[in-house]
Formats: structure tokens, C-alpha cells, sequence
């Protein structure tokens, strides 16, 4: 009975066995094409990636401050609202406005033939990126201050008003290391100049209409207040009458009722009256005089943005539009009094707008990690030689095996 079992067990282990004994066999049976086709794989990977990978360069591009920028007021009220509302960076409704224009192929081929840049293979495989259905957004990603982590570590949810885009995630992949370096810097450079170019077109077609009102807000304000001003000097000149009519009353306390009820009544002196009149009409004057100046400056505005707007017609570069205004700003000046303080004003507040502009906007507004230039491909050797071993390895067994099966057929 025990050489049965042992019989018994004996044959299963062999059954056992006997698969696996197979499947050694045929491999070491097949051991010079598994070793062939691995080799022709892991060298194919090699190749391939040699052809087909390519360097990857990445830069950070961060933005100067708030932008649009905010134009500051006299008002320190408006001025600490208007503080609040500049934080740093982009609003997000405003970027998803100005990445609709800079992710258009038409802006990118404008951008280019503004600048005269060079027309390459490079310049054209971007341009194509540009028409294709996803467009470059895989290289140009949003950086925000206050990301869903964060919210979720500090137990705090990102406002509008602190989120702003600061920067901009640039990336691009070529086989040329230096042409992947300057794309990224290209890239950088086309997107600033379309917010700007963006910011400035809606600025300066509409200051033309927007001085315009002004002006003629300023001539009702200065009608009304010369028709007060008429009234004063009448009423002035009546009570003068009325004083020089009774001039034994000029020194007393006589009254003239001003509001009588049942319990008292309120009197003011003509005097007193003539002087308050006298007062009024000053006010008046002054008023007069400061619509008229700020008139007269809305008037160099008008002009100053009526050129400017031609500069905007003639060209598709914001760079261009910020550089421009300043020699529109000496071509409007350059026949007036600035001798006059009126005028003098005017122009140095074009000129203080301009500087800021440019520092904000071409300045501030830079790379401040990258362009890189990779020394490495983006597919790593060790990753290629891994995936080509074991892609060789399954070809070489399927065809090994196969061929096995085809041979008892």
C-alpha cells in the first residue's frame, strides 16, 4: 500500500513538472532568436530615440505687478480701494481674455511679421501648433499664488482678489537644445506683447470718446456756474442799493427776516448778506476756473490720444504701442507753452504713465527662471533601454512559441 501512494505521488509531481519543464526547454531551444530580437529591439529603442526624442526647455515667467495697471487718484479713499483691488498678477477673467488672443494662430502670425522674425522650420512647426486643435496650451500653463492644496493646508479658500495669475509655466520640446531654448524665450515675449497690445487697444480707441464727454460735461458744469455767477453779482449789486439806500443802518443790528414761526423768528443783517453773496460768487469764480483748466487739459488729452490711437491702427506689436507714445507725447507738445502750468501737467503725467508702463510691463514683467537649456533628452536612456528589453523579450517569446505551435500543425 505505501509503494502505491508513493507511486501515485511521484507521477503528479512529474505531471506537475512536465509544463514547466516544457516551456525551459523550448526558450533555451530558442535562445539565439530571443537573444537576436532582444537586441534588435533594445538597438530600435536606442534609435528611436536618438530620431525621435527630443530636449525639453522650461522657463517661469512672472508678471510685474498688477495688471492692467491701476491708475492712482487724488482721493485717498478711492486710492486705498484701488490698492486693494491691484494685487499682484492677472484676474483670472482677464487671462482667460487675453490667452483666447494669444492662443490664436492669426496673433502668433501678426506677432511674427511685426518683429520680421526669421521664418524657420522651427517658426513653422510652432505655427502649425498654433492651428491645431489644442493649440499650445500644453506649453503655456497659469501659475497661481494659492493653489487647491494650499487651500486645503491652511483651511482657507482662495478669493478672487488674492488668486491672480502671477506667471505663466512655458515649456517646450525640440531636437535642437538651443531651438527649444529660444522658442520658450519667444514665447515669453509673444505672450506680454499681446496683453499689452490687448490692455492698450481697449484703452486708446475709446480715450478719444471718453475726453470728448468729458469736455462737454465741463462746458455745462462752466454754464452753470457763470449763470450763479450772474445771479450773485445781481443780488450783490440789489443789496448794495438796499445798503447805500439806508446807510444809517449799515452799523446796527437791523434785521431782515430770513424764517419766522409761532414761537421765533430768524433775521440776518443786509450786510451780512451782501458779504455771504459776495462769497458765493467767489466759489463760483473758482469753480469756472477749474473747469476751464481741466478742460484745457482734456482738450491735450484728446489730442494726445487721437495720435495715439493711429499708432495702435499702424501697428500689431504692444511692445511697439508702449515705445511709440512717447514720441506721439513730443509731437503733440511740441508747439505748446510749457512754460504754462496748465500744460506742464499734462505732460508730465503722459510722461510718468509712459515710464510706468514700460518698467511694468517690458520690465518688471521677465523671466526669472529659464529659459533653460537641457543638456538631457526628455526620454531618459535607462527608461529606454528597460522598456526596449522587455517589449524584446515579449516578441522574441510570442515568436518563439509561435513558431513551436506552427510546427506541430
Amino acid at each position: 500500500m505505501h509503494k502505491e501512494v508513493k507511486m501515485i505521488e511521484g507521477d503528479e509531481i512529474d505531471e506537475n513538472i512536465l509544463p514547466v519543464t516544457d516551456l525551459l526547454t523550448t526558450v533555451w531551444q530558442g535562445r539565439r532568436t530571443l537573444l537576436a530580437i532582444t537586441l534588435l529591439a533594445v538597438a530600435a529603442g536606442l534609435a528611436g530615440r536618438m530620431l525621435f526624442s527630443e530636449y525639453k526647455s522650461e522657463g517661469f515667467f512672472q508678471f510685474g505687478g498688477a495688471i492692467p495697471m491701476v491708475k492712482k487718484t487724488t482721493d485717498k479713499e478711492k486710492e486705498k480701494e484701488k490698492e486693494k483691488e491691484a494685487s499682484p498678477g492677472i484676474k483670472l477673467a482677464d487671462y482667460k481674455r487675453y490667452a483666447a488672443a494669444f492662443k490664436s494662430n492669426e496673433r502668433f502670425t501678426d506677432f511674427l511679421a511685426q518683429h520680421k522674425l526669421e521664418q524657420g522650420a522651427s517658426t513653422e512647426s510652432l505655427r502649425r501648433s498654433f492651428a491645431s486643435r489644442e493649440g499650445i496650451s500644453k506649453w503655456i500653463d497659469p501659475v497661481f499664488p494659492f493653489t487647491k492644496l494650499d487651500a486645503k493646508e491652511l483651511l482657507e479658500d482662495p478669493k478672487d482678489g488674492n488668486n491672480n495669475v502671477i506667471g505663466l509655466r512655458i515649456s517646450y520640446d525640440d531636437k535642437d537644445p538651443k531651438v527649444a531654448q529660444n522658442i520658450v524665450g519667444l514665447l515669453g515675449r509673444y505672450t506680454m506683447d499681446t496683453i499689452v497690445y490687448i490692455i492698450y487697444t481697449d484703452i486708446l480707441r475709446f480715450k478719444h470718446v471718453e475726453m470728448t464727454a468729458k469736455i462737454t460735461a465741463l462746458e455745462n458744469e462752466i454754464i452753470v456756474n457763470n449763470e450763479r455767477l450772474a445771479y450773485f453779482r445781481r443780488s450783490g449789486d440789489d443789496l448794495k442799493k438796499i445798503v447805500s439806500r439806508y446807510p444809517e443802518i449799515a452799523g446796527q443790528a437791523s434785521r431782515q427776516i430770513v424764517s419766522v414761526n409761532d414761537e421765533t423768528a430768524r433775521y440776518l443783517p443786509p450786510v451780512t448778506q451782501l458779504m455771504t453773496t459776495e462769497v458765493l460768487a467767489s466759489e463760483a469764480t473758482e469753480k469756472i476756473h477749474k473747469a476751464r483748466r481741466e478742460q484745457q487739459q482734456n482738450v491735450l488729452l484728446r489730442e494726445y490720444y487721437d495720435k495715439a490711437k493711429i499708432l495702435v491702427d499702424n501697428t500689431k506689436s504692444g511692445e511697439d504701442i508702449l515705445r511709440g507714445l512717447e514720441p506721439v507725447k513730443v509731437e503733440v507738445f511740441k508747439n505748446k507753452n510749457m512754460e504754462d502750468d496748465t500744460v506742464k501737467e499734462v505732460f508730465n503725467q503722459i510722461t510718468i504713465d509712459n515710464q510706468t508702463a514700460i518698467s511694468q510691463y517690458l520690465e518688471k514683467s521677465r523671466f526669472i527662471a529659464g529659459p533653460s537649456l537641457p543638456e538631457n533628452l526628455s526620454l531618459r536612456l535607462s527608461v529606454t533601454i528597460l522598456f526596449s528589453l522587455f517589449a524584446g523579450l515579449i516578441l522574441s517569446l510570442a515568436v518563439i512559441f509561435g513558431r513551436k505551435m506552427f510546427s506541430k500543425t
